[in-house]
């Protein structure tokens, strides 16, 4: 009978353990995805930034009518430099709706978010796959890393293909989360290191 009672908390533990497992994964890809996003979003503000300065570094001065003035007629003169002012009033005013600065921050912030529950899962397949946590105790973490989740999905910003498929390519590809024995060990100190590294650097 024990054995029989064993063998069937042994299979839940395992549904449990796949469940959380493949949570990880969502969360992960999630938190890759507002990584990149907010990359993408920082290199438009940057873009936006340096159109802006320059525009209106040529608008402001004098130069530009001088310049102008020799180029073009008086009339042709104004209305370009017209239009150029126009230019840098209108991307003031896109600046304001397409707030690319802060757009960046808030993917930032989610990223933060998706990393701290990234990590409390994997604690979390940790503790089960070490039968280090009752049952019941693996099922209320599980519960409250959802509700967790929840939170943060239903305040997230939204992204784009282009910052999931960058994401995926680093998860998949580069292996962004994952590092071999060696390369763990050359960020630890010597007494840190598992075995073999520590014999290799006392060889040395």
């Amino acid at each position: 009978m024990g054995s029989t009672d064993s063998a069937g908390t042994s299979g839940v533990n395992d549904l449990l353990l796949a469940q959380v497992r493949e949570a990880y994964g969502r969360v992960a890809y999630t938190h890759k995805t507002h990584e990149k996003q907010a990359d993408l979003c920082f290199q438009k503000h940057r873009r936006q930034q340096w159109f802006l300065v320059g525009l209106t570094v040529v608008s402001s001065g004098t130069f530009l009518a001088s310049l102008l003035g020799l180029v073009l007629d008086q009339s042709w003169s104004a209305l370009v430099t017209s239009f150029i002012a126009l230019a840098v009033t209108a991307l003031n005013l896109g600046s304001k709706t397409f707030n690319f600065g802060e757009e960046t921050q808030r993917h930032r912030e989610t990223a933060a978010k998706m990393w701290n529950l990234r990590e409390s899962y994997q604690s979390l397949i940790v503790d089960i796959q070490s039968k280090s946590i009752p049952l019941e105790a693996a099922r209320a973490a599980r519960d409250g890393l959802q509700e967790e989740a929840f939170a943060i999905y239903s305040d997230a910003p939204r992204t784009t293909g282009k910052a999931y498929l960058r994401a995926q390519e680093a998860l998949k590809e580069r292996e962004d989360l994952t590092f071999s024995t060696r390369e763990i060990d050359l960020l630890l100190p010597v007494e840190l290191r598992s075995t073999g590294e520590r014999n290799r650097s006392g060889d040395q």
